[in-house]
């Protein structure tokens, strides 16, 4: 279904698609190319469907992907980018497909554009367009801090994993997001961030991936069920791990920024990556502790 909320802005509730659509041009709405993204939408979701054994194979066993359509083909090169090899396509779906309809928007002559696909949003910003980004210390939570996105500075796509979201993860984190050049390595990457927090303890739970979900594409993995109580030397541990790839992706250029959050902690990268608001405490170092 398709629903105009306000000029300019679409909301897309479609199969398993959930997805809001801005467009504008200059500061006027363009609800018909928003309208025209939701449809693009559709039509990409369907050329999906049709390669769906594909797109949950494990990535040493895809082969002649020149062949593929183009979302499953932006899919594969977002995982590949990540260097996180346990990644199948899937793990960058929401934001690939988001990407790709920014992309339809922008070319009606948008000048500011933003697909949020589940929470994965890819963002579109021309001539002197701004606009600022809320980032959570949870998935479903109340935004702590804020980015500031201009045209030119680089940011395609910004997404979100963790625990509470709409896939597995493998770690501990309540959310991690990244910021990249385009939607799809953003998901792939905030996907591989969440699941480097993993720590073992007994108040963490696992389970295998296909006792939870037998169409799973990641069987064998085994994914957090629960989080109980854990010491603090426990999250910082788990926070660090997360830090170290993020920090590493960061130095090589792979993603633009980062921001993960476990428990009660969480870390930028870099630490002007985002500004925090004015109910945040900051700690000496580069963990941050929120006030409840």
């Amino acid at each position: 279904m398709i629903t105009i909320l306000r000029p300019g802005l679409i909301k897309l509730d479609y199969g398993p698609m959930q997805m809001t659509l801005q467009a504008e041009c200059r500061g006027t709405p363009l609800t018909e190319a928003a309208q025209n993204g939701a449809k693009r939408a559709i039509e990409i979701l369907h050329e999906l469907a049709d390669y769906k054994q594909i797109a949950v194979l494990p990535q040493h066993k895809l082969r002649d992907v020149d062949l593929l359509p183009l979302v499953l083909r932006t899919m594969i090169l977002a995982v590949r980018q990540s260097g996180d090899d346990t990644l199948t396509p899937m793990a960058a779906v929401a934001g690939s497909i988001a990407g790709l309809v920014a992309d339809f928007i922008a070319e009606s002559g948008a000048t500011k554009v933003i697909v949020n696909n589940g929470g994965d949003l890819a963002i579109r910003l021309l001539d002197n367009e701004t606009i600022s980004v809320g980032i959570a210390p949870a998935i479903g939570s109340a935004y702590t801090h804020t980015i500031r996105l201009r045209a030119g500075d680089g940011i395609g796509g910004i997404a979100t994993s963790g625990l509470g979201g709409r896939s597995f993860t493998k770690g501990i984190a309540s959310a991690a997001v990244v910021a990249a050049a385009t939607a799809g390595l953003a998901d792939a990457c905030a996907t591989s961030l969440a699941n480097s927090t993993y720590i073992s303890h007994p108040n963490i739970k696992v389970a295998f991936a296909e006792q939870l979900d037998p169409d799973t594409d990641i069987a064998g993995h085994q994914v957090v069920t629960e989080v109980g109580p854990l010491p603090p030397e426990i999250l910082q541990q788990a926070l660090y791990a997360g830090w170290e790839k993020a920090n590493g992706w960061f130095k090589k250029g792979q993603i633009i920024g980062a921001a993960l959050f476990v428990g009660t902690l969480g870390v930028l990268i870099p630490e002007n990556f985002a500004a925090p608001t004015e109910f945040v405490q900051i700690e000496e170092g580069f963990r941050w502790k929120f006030a409840k």
